[in-house]
């Protein structure tokens, strides 16, 4: 049995479309009302024959209505070997759906969707999207094209740790993704049509506070790329201070492979990631790369000016590298993509 679990506060007629149409396609649909209050009533009375429906007695966040609806499947439906979270706001396409639960019944474990960008696009979603994937690349080391997509699937076998991923809002869907890839859990992309009904005006995302708190969630779970840039700037103070402009070179790349030694070490014996060699090969060719780039233009920066520290060359170097730290992510993922394709 593969289940459609959808959380849902104040909800339109969207969610009585969706529910018809999973009902349709023979779906087991568990609704969770996240607080809507009286008023709402009506809609959920409309899809009660169709759907479980489980109350939260107050609004308490998109996380915490995905896990209430995780408990319930835990304890009720034993039977149940797959589930798929879905928005009930119309964004996501009952044909999208089945590409998901297509994927979970072929044994994959995790799915995401990833909305492929056609037409118009509301700014904030752009915006956001765009912002969302550059910060979780530089702090996870790992890029996915779209990162906020609420429809994605799970195997069963998943609820378990997903019951104990941290936050109740809208940033517990992005520590689920961080928790997958720091327990080296395989992550399915699935392309999907990105629709936004009425310029996401039914969204109850706030840009700014849901923002804010997605990314102070995410900077404190990435403790060990903090760790590693903490250290990166120790190793940088002490090799300025011991060294001139004329061993650039190997410092740099001294610097550099002690930051490798360091990922993979954290990876391998502190998360306890399931690391590959295939892992480790790709690291490691990024690793060149970067610090090849980012040693010429340290050499450049210093030509034009000569009398800046070298400590302040290396962080200004440091930042204007960022963008292409993302840019490699993004090659590497775009190759596997396309190498998992032909096989």
């Amino acid at each position: 049995m593969n289940i459609v679990l959808i959380p849902a506060f104040e909800p339109d007629r969207q969610l009585i479309k969706i529910v018809n149409e999973l009902y349709q396609n023979n779906f087991q649909i568990i609704v969770v009302n996240d607080g809507s209050g009286e008023e709402y009533d009506k809609i959920f009375d409309a899809i009660k024959d169709k759907a479980d429906i489980v109350k939260l007695n107050k609004n308490s966040g998109k996380g915490a209505a995905l896990k209430m609806g995780m408990r319930h499947i835990k304890e009720n439906y034993t039977s149940c070997e797959n589930f798929i979270t879905c928005d009930a706001d119309g964004q996501h396409r009952i044909e999208d759906v089945l590409k998901v639960n297509e994927q979970l019944d072929s044994g994959k474990k995790l799915v995401l969707t990833i909305r492929e960008r056609k037409g118009k696009i509301p700014f904030r979603s752009r915006f956001g999207n765009d912002l969302s994937k550059f910060v979780y690349t530089l702090l996870t080391n790992s890029y996915l094209s779209d990162n906020q997509s609420g429809l994605r699937g799970f195997s069963i076998n998943n609820i378990d740790w997903l019951l104990n991923v941290e936050k109740n809002n809208y940033d517990y869907e992005m520590n689920v993704l961080y928790y997958a890839a720091k327990i080296g859990l395989e992550i399915t992309t699935v392309p999907i049509e990105a629709i936004y009904i009425e310029n996401n005006a039914s969204s109850h995302f706030s840009p700014v506070k849901d923002t804010i708190r997605i990314y102070k969630s995410l900077f404190s779970l990435a403790f060990g790329t903090l760790l590693s840039f903490v250290l990166t700037e120790i190793l940088m103070l002490a090799a300025s201070i011991a060294f001139d402009i004329k061993y650039l070179g190997f410092i740099v790349s001294s610097i550099g492979a002690i930051g490798l030694l360091i990922h993979i070490l954290l990876n391998r014996f502190v998360f306890l990631r399931k690391i590959t060699i295939g892992d480790d090969i790709s690291t490691i060719v990024f690793t060149i790369i970067y610090y090849f780039v980012y040693t010429l233009i340290c050499k450049l920066f210093y030509f034009i000016f000569p009398d800046v520290s070298l400590f302040i060359n290396f962080n200004v170097v440091y930042i204007v590298c960022l963008p292409l730290r993302f840019f490699l992510h993004q090659l590497i993922f775009i190759a596997t993509t396309n190498r998992n394709k032909t096989l």
